[in-house]
């Protein structure tokens, strides 16, 4: 007499994602997959396995330690999650400080902006490359458009301090951009960083950082490389 048994047979882990029990939502591809979805994707393996032929202790074995390689893992992006929102506070305070400390000094920054105000002596700190050139400033108003220009004649190299001439220095009261053009003696661009100065009179608080605000310019605190008194 021939016995038939059920045709239920291994399930493995993939195939018992897309099984699942009963009422259950199969997981879309790409998903994320955490404990508690591992957990039950084990249980619809043991419940679908063959009673014949059940999972070897080998396989269940590394399969546990598969959950527990994604529980470490899981816990470990957790805790550096937490450990980089703490530390993100904690610059975000030491920079508010920082800048709340900028006011009433003078700082140094990256950046080409120049404010005229009929103040006396006028002018702009530029850093120049290599061992410096033939140097000409040209002063830019806020559409863009170039409203004057200073022969330097021979810049050396380091940081430089530019006093502008009086027709550049009589030019209406407003905020304007600079830059620096050199050329060494073969004829080649020498790369100039230029850099803006103000005497801060408050701070804002902004979603990327502490403003700078002084001498009717704003210049984030990051861009800030040296606190003058």
């Amino acid at each position: 007499m021939t016995t038939t048994t059920g045709t239920t047979s291994n399930t493995p882990l993939s195939s018992a994602m897309g099984l699942g029990s009963r009422g259950s939502t199969p997981m879309g591809p790409g998903g994320k997959m955490g404990k508690d979805e591992f957990i039950k994707l084990l249980v619809a393996q043991l419940k679908n396995q063959d009673p014949l032929n059940p999972a070897e202790g080998q396989e269940m074995a590394a399969q546990l330690a598969q959950f527990s390689s994604v529980e470490q893992l899981m816990n470990m992006n957790a805790t550096l999650a937490a450990q980089g929102s703490a530390n993100a506070q904690l610059l975000g305070t030491l920079q508010a400080n920082a800048a709340m400390g900028a006011i009433g000094k003078s700082v140094l920054a990256h950046g080409n902006q120049l404010r005229l105000d009929g103040s006396d002596a006028p002018g702009v700190t530029a850093y120049v490359g290599g061992t410096g050139g033939t140097a000409t400033l040209r002063i830019y108003d806020a559409s863009g458009r170039e409203v004057g220009t200073q022969a330097l004649g021979y810049l050396d190299g380091g940081e430089q301090r530019i006093d502008l001439d009086d027709k550049l220095a009589k030019l209406p009261k407003g905020t304007y951009r600079y830059a620096v053009d050199v050329t060494d003696l073969q004829g080649r661009v020498v790369e100039v960083q230029p850099y803006m100065t103000a005497r801060i009179d408050a701070v804002q608080m902004s979603a990327a950082g502490p403003i700078l605000v002084g001498g009717g310019m704003t210049i984030p605190f990051g861009d800030v490389i040296e606190i003058r008194q």
